[in-house]
């Protein structure tokens, strides 16, 4: 399913940003302040990897039209358009295509003959205070079942990941800490965190680790075990993963626990030597942050969605 383009309005500094067709590879380029982060944050909530993610109206609506901001609700912010491929245009037609009407007894029952144009399109509609609307276009005015075309839409358009810090000190964590300070903006609130406090939760849920559970099991010699098994499948697992986007050189990644704090180790294969990651480049840490957030949205896939970068050049 093919990315075309989207449209912003009412939007912090973006009043219409007008049509913008995208490509495979869509560069934005400007000055500070233009509004380049602004395009993407409002594209973003249009499908968004996480679900909780929405517009504000008291901190997007566009300052110069504070006025209207009590009357805002229901306005449009984005739109966006997904071409769909043959196939794709095939499959939603079986998935959501209306039964016809029953026959007259004796009838010969005759199978519904669903025309599609060439060329079909889903559109999304998304404004403030609303869910986003997924709106099916390129089929016969009625031919389709809305409820059972919504369904698959909402099942198979892509969803948008939107990455933009990567710094990661790479410097040792205690976990109690991190507990505390997650329990004061609230376990829903996570994006509150900082950039380093969110990127160690995302490792330990790439692992499967629960936080509490995890600080639970080092108070007990059969937990800490149990905890040592974990860590070592952690390892693991973050270290095929970012194999998959990291194609230099192999690097094996270790996360260490004692007691509560926590250490991840980078090696380089063929050196044989650990290395804490705070001591590699901050090029590499800011790789290794992108590379494990990506993971973690996409589920390990890397597919079925639009990665939305800031300062692609890192």
């Amino acid at each position: 399913m093919k990315f075309e383009g989207f449209q912003v309005t009412n939007f912090r500094n973006v009043i219409d940003s007008g049509w913008i067709n995208a490509n495979q590879i869509t560069a934005f380029v400007g000055q500070n302040e233009a509004g380049k982060s602004n395009l993407f944050e409002a594209l973003y909530c249009v499908n968004p990897i996480i679900e909780e993610a929405d517009y504000n109206i008291n901190e997007d609506w566009p300052v110069d039209k504070w006025e209207g901001r009590k009357n805002a609700e229901g306005e449009l912010v984005c739109h966006a358009r997904f071409r769909l491929s043959e196939q794709e245009t095939s499959a939603l037609a079986a998935a959501a295509a209306k039964e016809p009407e029953a026959s007259a007894e004796g009838e010969e029952h005759t199978p519904l003959a669903l025309e599609v144009s060439s060329i079909a399109f889903i559109d999304l509609h998304k404004y403030y205070g609303y869910a986003t609307d997924f709106d099916v276009e390129g089929f016969p005015a009625g031919a389709l079942d809305e409820s059972r075309a919504t369904a698959w839409a909402k099942a198979n358009v892509p969803k948008f990941v939107y990455i933009h810090d990567y710094d990661m000190s790479g410097a040792q964590v205690e976990l109690t800490q991190l507990r505390d300070r997650w329990d004061q903006v609230g376990r829903k609130n996570r994006h509150q965190l900082s950039n380093e406090d969110q990127t160690i939760l995302i490792i330990l849920d790439l692992a499967s680790i629960e936080l509490d559970d995890f600080l639970e099991k080092g108070q007990s010699a059969e937990g800490r075990t149990v905890r040592s098994f974990d860590k070592r499948s952690a390892s693991a697992y973050l270290t095929k993963q970012f194999g998959n986007l990291w194609q230099q050189k192999q690097v094996k990644f270790d996360i260490e626990i004692d007691g509560p704090t926590l250490n991840i180790f980078a090696e380089d294969e063929g050196i044989g030597m650990p290395v804490r990651l705070h001591r590699r480049s901050t090029g590499f840490r800011w790789y290794v942050s992108f590379a494990w957030r990506f993971t973690h949205a996409t589920n390990g896939e890397f597919k079925d969605c639009v990665l939305l970068l800031e300062e692609p050049g890192v």
